[in-house]
């Protein structure tokens, strides 16, 4: 190991030439600024999620019609295009969604391709708008949603559309704003085809005038279209250049379309505006809006939401647009009156996770730098709270060299790794200091222990990013989200171990005291080669030897604890019995946790979080207008406004639907003034809407939730066989939906389909059509131009160009099934009454048909209480499904997260034993044994017995975050045993190589040596890096389970290691040698 180029090896080089390495630090140092300052800040990613949505309206079809016409018609032709996984889809009123799930490594585009391709195919109806396709993204380029506000007795949604409208026009394409939605932006997350601040030019035409001019609406549209057009007639030379030529028709403004001249079909003629009345309509005049805060209510607003250019500074836009708002605002007389308040701000939420971040660090920096100063140093204490940094700035190099963000996922795994990067980190440093102590040079201390401890250091590393590696890989939308986890690891442990190998010798050899004094290990140096030995020797000469009157406190304390720890393993390790007990109780006691522990500490996905955020749902009937809700607004307002934790709460009232959004302050600022939990507001105000439900309305009250939205935390899929079985499927899942509200725990159940009013059904008497000679189609458009409405082009405003919609003044409101039947209509023989030619009858419908696969599903789902795991709920409802009396027709699956998210679960599963199989070759190959390995992984049992019990004991179930705790710790736990194991075969290969007659103790004092040698160093480490944790554990709900996952994991098996892994290895390898 040790000859004349002990001083010029590789390692050597960072302590000889120790300007270079000082050159180096200055590099990383400036360089890691930069990048810092540089690599772009956004919330998350933008990754390719693999999902495809195909969206096509047809206005006014019922559910039914809509599943049945294009919906199933869509699923059925793209079932079969390569790199589709899975095809959801929805039919509602009018409207038709499909998404499609791809493959793992599919290309998007190509798949699209696929698809439109296969859509052109299909026969849609005629009526149906073309179906859209894009692909759904995860967007980082929302920068804020901005709330115009004023008093609603001076500000009607028309006045505020128009500001908006005009703030838009100001703004929008300026100062890095790509673009400016006018509208929540949660309508946009639900799938909205339009921008909501879209207003039509309503033409409200009188059905008898039209009558007595012999006309009907498709007459007035042409007309209409005729005046409103430019036409160009060709490009002509003019003397020696070329003109265009046009005819300019199109109208300029209102009154031009009011003076348009109508003739009827004898001599008469009279102007659009005899005819017809005039109204502009925004759609969202369509909804009820109210805004307030604490003590603050009845403000009227409308929602504006920021878009910034892919890749643009969230920051330094967000802070011109803001500006810009705020100057308009103020000085511009339009917007007197009204006010702004900034919501989903992405650079505050940014700015926040750093905060945390930087927090989170400082707190671990202090807590690792007082636990080495405690059991080390204070020097040392310096050199590893310095290099901590330094590596995390190698990573923000990494990042930006692969063109990477930073965002919510590498701000996650740079805190996890500051708890396991400092176990890289003290590792040579400790050894270093331990050999200074004994006596060697600080040249020799800080080479010995790079030479001594590379071997293990690296392999342990590399049993870390190993444990990672598997995340890369794993399934879904969460699993391309959680692929950005092992990057950011990776760096940071690679460059905490190139740092720990290198720069670390340099920091040590300049930093380090140099000693006038040492102090005997005799079990330690007793171990030395010879070389070593030599080494010692020499550089004691002029030292003065320490005894135990001029050892201070730290010192004392730590030889105490040494000399205890030996005589007592020395007395385990020679008792079989002993050893024996060592093992199997172990085992014993993680078998009892399974069965005692396990079934109360419980199951969930994602754990509920305090996220300040929470929305609640108010459902009526499906079919009742919003204007007869309007009345709980004031119940809703008293309970919202009496709350001072509120930061802002809107209502929006939409339908049959009264949604709330409620921000509330920042957790912190609420646990710096003693206010109560997101979780204790959602209590309050359930309570407080409880009087809702006597008036007949549904209640939904939900938290902003990690992990993939959509799906509650329990849950059934029903399933019908073919949409025949339509109106049984619905009366199981009203069973269903019934046996869940009355499982303890459960809130917020819902189906994912609803009764409708109904429908009212017309069918031709096709023997009178043919009797007359006219076909339905001569009808039914005449027909659906009367009742919904005819498109006549489009006329210019302010801003934009806007629609202009003809409607028959008597069908704008409301029609009954006798206003159809009593219609009158033009046709080819002339006039004819609807009624004439059809009946209707009534009918039962669903508000939304879904599909999954081509399967038909209603979903009966709920939501867990916080005082109740999914777990715990899940098993009673899936027991219910088995014993159920099923119809013809019907079937049922598992659903809720945790079956949504099963390929997930088994993936990370997977993934662990994954991991376990590449730490175990890394292990083999470096220890050339199937055997020994297999001690070290022994290390990964000792420690899930003290995650079950710290699970237990702080009251955090198993999860998905445990999952990720769970496959980290596996990596971190086994780095003291593979240290230790590599130590015991070190004592032994040099108790063998110069002692020829060994004895049996001398085995006994060679492995209990080992792990006197190291009792230091493992308690350091796992303090340091339980440590490190701590601070992450203690920040909220999702993070505890990971971070005491590793803490409590790390303790026990860190602390059984140092007794079992000696025992271990002596009942294999040692037991049959010596006298």
């Amino acid at each position: 190991m040790f000859n004349d180029n002990f001083y010029k090896g590789f390692f050597a080089f960072f302590v000889t030439k120790f300007r270079v390495s000082f050159l180096l630090i200055f590099l990383i140092l400036v360089y890691g600024i930069l990048s810092l300052i540089t690599i772009p800040k956004e919330s998350s990613p933008d990754i390719k999620i693999g999902l495809i949505s195909i969206k096509t309206p047809y206005i006014g079809v019922n559910p039914i019609d809509i599943d049945r016409s294009i919906t199933e018609k869509i699923e059925k032709e793209i079932k079969d295009i390569d790199g589709i996984k899975k095809i959801k889809s929805s039919s509602s009123v009018g409207f038709s969604s499909v998404i499609a799930e791809l493959d793992n490594g599919v290309i998007s585009r190509d798949v699209i391709s696929d698809i439109r391709e296969a859509i052109d195919n299909i026969s849609l109806p005629e009526d149906a708008e073309t179906p859209l396709i894009s692909e759904i993204s995860s967007s980082n380029e929302l920068m804020f949603e901005v709330l115009l506000y004023g008093n609603r007795n001076k500000f009607d949604n028309f006045s505020l559309n128009s500001k908006a409208k005009k703030l838009q026009s100001l703004l929008e394409g300026k100062y890095g704003i790509v673009s400016i939605n006018i509208g929540s932006a949660d309508l946009k997350l639900r799938g909205g085809i339009s921008d909501e601040s879209d207003y039509e030019l309503k033409v409200l035409l009188s059905k008898q005038k039209l009558e007595s001019l012999g006309l009907n609406i498709g007459n007035i549209s042409n007309i209409i279209r005729s005046n409103n057009k430019n036409t160009p007639i060709g490009n002509y030379i003019v003397g020696d250049l070329k003109y265009d030529f046009r005819f300019d028709g199109e109208l300029a403004n209102i009154e031009e379309l009011k003076n348009i001249v109508i003739r009827g079909n004898g001599e008469s003629f009279v102007k659009l505006g005899d005819i017809a009345e005039f109204k502009k309509e925004y759609k969202t005049d369509k909804t009820i809006n109210y805004l307030g805060f604490y003590n603050q209510k009845d403000y009227n607003y409308i929602s504006l939401v920021f878009n910034k250019e892919k890749g643009g500074s969230v920051f330094k836009t967000s802070k011109k647009a803001k500006e810009k708002l705020q100057e308009i605002i103020k000085n511009d007389k339009d917007f007197f009156g009204l006010e702004l308040k900034y919501i989903k701000d992405m650079s505050e939420l940014i700015k926040d996770d750093y905060k945390n971040l930087g927090s989170t660090a400082v707190t671990t920096i202090i807590l690792v730098f007082i636990t080495i100063l405690l059991f080390v140093g204070f020097r040392e204490s310096l050199i590893a709270s310095f290099l901590l940094p330094l590596s995390f700035l190698i990573t923000f190099i990494v990042l930006d060299i692969l063109g990477l963000s930073l965002n919510f996922l590498t701000n996650f795994s740079l805190v996890l790794t500051l708890g396991i990067a400092i176990d890289t980190i003290i590792v040579i440093i400790e050894g270093a200091s331990e050999r200074l102590k004994l006596g060697y040079s600080r040249l020799n201390s800080i080479l010995l222990a790079v030479y001594d401890l590379k071997a293990p250091l690296i392999s342990g590393t590399l049993t870390t990013l190993s444990a990672f590696l598997p995340l890369m890989f794993l399934p879904g939308i969460m699993g391309k989200f959680l692929s950005y986890i092992p990057i950011t690891v990776f760096s940071t442990l690679l460059a905490a171990l190139i740092l720990s190998l290198t720069v670390s010798s340099t920091l040590f050899l300049k930093l380090s005291r140099k000693q006038k004094t040492f102090h005997i290990n005799e079990s330690f140096e007793n171990m030395l080669s010879e070389k070593e030995r030599e080494y010692l020797a020499k550089d004691r000469q002029g030292k003065a030897k320490k005894t135990k009157n001029t050892l201070n406190i730290r010192e004392r304390f730590l030889d105490f604890l040494g000399r205890r720890y030996f005589k007592l393993l020395l007395k385990m390790i020679n008792s079989f019995r002993a050893r024996l007990l060592s093992v199997i109780l172990p085992i014993i006691f993680l078998l009892i946790t399974f069965v005692l522990l396990s079934p109360k500490i419980g199951f969930t996905l994602f754990p509920a979080t305090d996220e300040g955020v929470m929305d609640v749902f108010i459902k009526a009937k499906t079919g009742t207008d919003n204007s007869s809700l309007e009345k709980y607004v004031k119940v809703i307002n008293n309970s919202l406004s009496s709350y001072p934790e509120v930061k802002v709460f809107k209502v929006s009232i939409r339908g049959n639907t009264i949604d709330l959004y409620i921000e509330l302050f920042d957790k912190l600022e609420r646990k710096e003034k003693s206010m109560r939990s997101l979780f204790e507001i959602e209590r309050l105000v359930a309570d407080d809407l409880k009087v809702l439900k006597s008036e007949g309305l549904k209640v939904e009250v939900e938290t902003l939730k990690n992990g993939p939205p959509g799906v509650k935390a329990v849950g059934i899929k029903l399933i019908a066989s073919n949409n025949k079985y339509l109106d049984t499927l619905k009366q199981v899942s009203d069973d269903f939906e019934e046996y869940l509200r009355g499982i303890p725990g459960t809130k917020n159940v819902s189906t994912s389909s609803e009764d409708n009013p109904g429908q009212f059904v017309f069918k031709f008497d096709k023997s009178k059509l043919d009797f007359v000679g006219l076909v339905p189609d001569d009808i039914l458009r005449e027909v659906f131009a009367y009742t919904s409405g005819l498109k006549a082009g489009s006329i210019k405003s302010e801003y934009e160009d806007n629609n202009i919609k003809l409607l028959v003044s008597d069908f704008d409101k409301n029609l009954s099934p006798d206003d159809i039947n009593n219609l009158v209509i033009t046709t080819k023989i002339g006039k004819i009454r609807v009624g004439d030619f059809a009946d209707y009858k009534f009918m039962k419908s669903l508000s939304m048909i879904n599909r999954e696969d081509g399967k038909i599903i209603i979903s009966v789902e709920a939501d867990n209480t916080k005082d109740f795991l999914p777990s715990e709920i899940q098993p009673k409802l899936v027991e219910f499904a088995k014993n159920y009396n099923y119809p013809k027709g019907i079937s049922f699956e598992a659903g809720g997260e945790n079956e949504e998210n099963n390929d997930l679960i088994i993936s990370t599963i997977k993934s662990f034993f994954i991991a376990l199989f590449l730490i175990f070759t890394i292990l083999v190959f470096q220890f050339n044994s199937y055997s020994k390995p297999i001690i070290i992984l022994y290390s990964v049992v000792l420690a899930l017995l003290g995650v079950n019990i710290g699970l237990y004991l702080t009251g955090n179930p198993y999860s998905m975050p445990f999952g990720i705790g769970f496959i980290a710790l596996t990596g971190v736990v086994v780095n003291d045993a593979i240290i230790l194991v590599d130590r015991i075969n070190k004592n032994v290969d040099r108790l063998e190589r110069h002692k020829k007659d060994t004895l049996k103790k001398d085995y006994l004092i060679a492995v209990s040596s080992a792990g006197k040698s190291r009792l230091q160093p493992i308690i350091v480490t796992t303090l340091t890096t339980i440590f490190g944790v701590l601070p992450l554990a203690m920040q909220d709900e999702f993070w505890a389970g990971l971070g005491f996952t590793i803490i409590f994991g790390l303790f026990a098996g860190s602390f059984m290691t140092l007794f079992i892994i000696p025992s271990l290895y002596y009942q294999l390898f040692l037991r049959k040698r010596g006298r």
